[in-house]
């Protein structure tokens, strides 16, 4: 009779312990596929961004072709991000599909004698619009920071998409009064954000490598704040682009080194 008891509770702690191996594999597979679907919405919010800066430096510098491929390289990884989306969370993707969709064909300039290059207002405000849903599903999904790499991916987002809103800004006829109330894209808190950001990884036990690149890319932050967020400095167009530019190297190089520490 003893025998057979302990004999039905080992039977039972086995059966235990393989239902609690399956419940953590669940939750495993459900937290892996939610930040799979994370990380490519965030490189799909990163790559629009990127085309956006790219796009109106081709109509601010009269067409030079080497931000003409900046455009087209990134609205293409813009496009694949999304595939990778839809693909992970067709649900939760499926508004931005469709409106991308609609909105990409429509990325083109045409140029007109004495104006230049030049984008019709309604595609402008649309593009806008569509970078600020990304960025509000983003920060939507991302409530908090887990670890220092994807804080590090959050500060190259929000570099890019400042960034993109100055070249916009800085190309558009009205300038900052075309900008809507109901707007995600919020720069000065974006920005104060980045700073604060920065200078919590000062404290941090962190390689002395990585605080080199971290140091780097705030003085170049630096260099730029102050007309990202406020639009100022007509010809800052190339030293934006370039350091901001800079600024996202340095910190994918920094994600880099964390992942071989």
């Amino acid at each position: 009779m003893r025998h057979s008891l302990q004999k039905n509770n080992k039977n039972k702690g086995a059966s235990m312990l393989v239902l609690y191996r399956l419940l953590f594999l669940m939750i495993f597979f459900v937290f892996s596929q939610f930040s799979l679907a994370t990380s490519a919405l965030t490189e799909h919010g990163l790559s629009v961004s990127q085309s956006m800066s790219a796009f109106y430096m081709y109509s601010l510098t009269d067409g030079d072709a080497r931000y003409r491929d900046d455009y087209e390289k990134y609205l293409n990884l813009a496009d694949q991000s999304l595939v990778d989306y839809h693909k992970q969370d067709s649900l939760a993707a499926l508004e931005l599909k469709n409106t991308w969709q609609n909105l990409r064909p429509q990325l083109k300039f045409e140029f007109v004698d004495g104006a230049g290059f030049i984008i019709p207002v309604a595609i402008r405000n649309e593009y806008r619009r569509y970078l600020s849903l990304v960025y509000k599903k983003i920060s939507e999904v991302v409530k908090s920071e887990t670890n220092i790499s994807e804080q590090l991916s959050l500060m190259a987002l929000n570099v890019e998409v400042m960034s993109a809103r100055f070249f916009d800004i800085s190309s558009a006829l009205y300038g900052t009064m075309s900008i809507s109330s109901n707007d995600s894209v919020d720069p000065v808190k974006m920005a104060s954000n980045f700073t604060k950001r920065l200078n919590r990884f000062k404290q941090m036990s962190l390689s002395s490598a990585i605080k080199k690149d971290l140091g780097a890319a705030g003085r170049k932050w630096d260099f730029i704040e102050d007309k990202v967020i406020n639009y100022k400095g007509e010809a800052a167009y190339f030293l934006v682009y370039y350091n901001k530019r800079q600024i996202s190297k340095l910190l994918h190089k920094s994600q880099v080194r964390l992942a071989g520490a």
